[in-house]
């Protein structure tokens, strides 16, 4: 028997010897890459709207008969009369056939246009060993993953909008049927009605969340500058200690807290808030592993230039790990901004925003769209920093626990 010859496939190589094309080349003599074949964009863009026009016909088609099923329930007497009350009844049956295939229509649309949106306007570059079928089921994934992550936050958004009578209607709506900002008006009004004025509670709120996250980055990179960069005796076991803070939340560190700041005779004072904001473990765990990714040796060069520890730090050490402290200033204005502090702070001058609008939430039913409005103003302010810098973030998660 005559076996089948395998394909041979030649690999050409690389014209340069920098290390990314030899370790490229390197790759593909063990099969971990294939050389990318022609992208014919031309024959993919007129496949794309092949498809498109198919799913808008199925949808206009969709469209159509789910009107005429309304139309025909909104005459039904004169339905009745000419088709037969059997035809009515068949015509209601065959309505969730068209609503799916309106589902379908709308979500191919979307997720073949982001697809086909992608591969048309991607650069060329280093194809891994994975077929058409592959890239397409893991857009898909990540397409559901994204729109079961965002969700959440569109229908916080879209409740705020909602007048009263369509916040109890059930089952639940989406998205609004006739959206109103009352819910917001009416939240500034209680806001202003308060004996402590609202402006109070959001520089309350401010000067915690500011000096929080400064101190909070400037002890950390300070700690993880030492504990990267020097050998000290007790170094790692201080480190230790810090890794295994990191498996305590703030529900359990509670009373302690409490107990040392009563100790001290901070209760009812911003320090409350912030001494814990300024020893959280979380920012010197990761600006330590950020920073044992720096070469020694430019500290080393920086030294015999004549520079001293606190210029190295300012100059050479913070501007190379900024995407670590930016991640730290995301969390720790998330943590900051939505605390209400009720357990040390006591004067109502001295609440935070978070506390006055849970208050305006405990109202009663009255209250349920405000209560919707306050949930978008306290997500609004993390929401949009992470959004400004969430490309630093991941880029410090992805190599914080990398080294030389």
């Amino acid at each position: 028997m005559s076996k089948k010859r395998k394909h041979v496939q030649h690999i050409e190589q690389p014209k340069s010897h920098s290390r990314a094309d030899m370790l490229h080349y390197q790759a593909m003599l063990r099969g971990e890459f294939q050389v990318e074949k022609k992208f014919n964009r031309k024959r993919f863009a007129i496949i794309a709207l092949v498809v498109m026009a198919l799913l808008a016909a199925l949808l206009i088609f969709a469209n159509l008969r789910l009107d005429y099923t309304e139309q025909a329930n909104i005459d039904a007497e004169r339905f009745i009369a000419e088709n037969g009350d059997k035809a009515l009844e068949d015509l209601n049956n065959t309505s969730s056939v068209w609503m799916l295939c309106r589902v379908i229509g709308i979500a191919g649309m979307i997720l073949w246009g982001l697809f086909s949106l992608i591969q048309l306007l991607q650069p060329k570059r280093r194809k891994p060993n994975r077929s058409f079928w592959g890239d397409l089921g893991i857009y898909i994934m990540l397409t559901l993953v994204a729109v079961a992550m965002v969700f959440p936050l569109v229908f916080s958004v879209a409740s705020s909008l909602k007048p009263l009578d369509e916040l109890f209607r059930f089952p639940p709506k989406v998205f609004p049927d006739h959206p109103t900002f009352d819910n917001f008006s009416d939240l500034i009004v209680t806001m202003s009605q308060s004996w402590v004025p609202f402006s109070r509670y959001l520089i309350n709120t401010v000067l915690i969340t500011a000096l929080g996250t400064f101190g909070h980055v400037f002890i950390a990179s300070m700690a993880a500058f030492v504990l990267a960069k020097y050998d000290f005796p007790g170094g790692r076991t201080f480190f230790s200690i810090v890794v295994t803070a990191l498996m305590f939340s703030g529900y359990v560190t509670g009373i302690p807290n409490y107990v040392i700041m009563s100790r001290l005779g901070m209760i009812d004072t911003y320090w409350a808030i912030l001494l814990p904001a300024f020893a959280a473990p979380i920012g010197l765990f990761l600006m330590k592993q950020f920073m044992e990714g720096l070469p020694t040796a430019l500290i080393e060069a920086a030294h015999l230039d004549g520079a001293g520890e606190m210029r190295i730090f300012w100059s050479i050490i913070m501007p190379n790990v900024k995407p670590a402290w930016l991640t730290i200033i995301i969390l720790s204005v998330q943590s900051l901004w939505n605390t209400s502090a009720a357990t040390v702070i006591y004067s109502e001058e001295k609440k935070t925003l978070v506390y006055a609008l849970q208050q305006i939430q405990l109202g009663g039913v009255a209250r349920t769209g405000q209560a919707a409005a306050v949930t978008v103003v306290v997500m609004l302010v993390p929401i949009t920093l992470f959004i400004l810098s969430q490309s630093r973030m991941l880029e410090t998660m992805a190599s914080s626990g990398l080294k030389d």
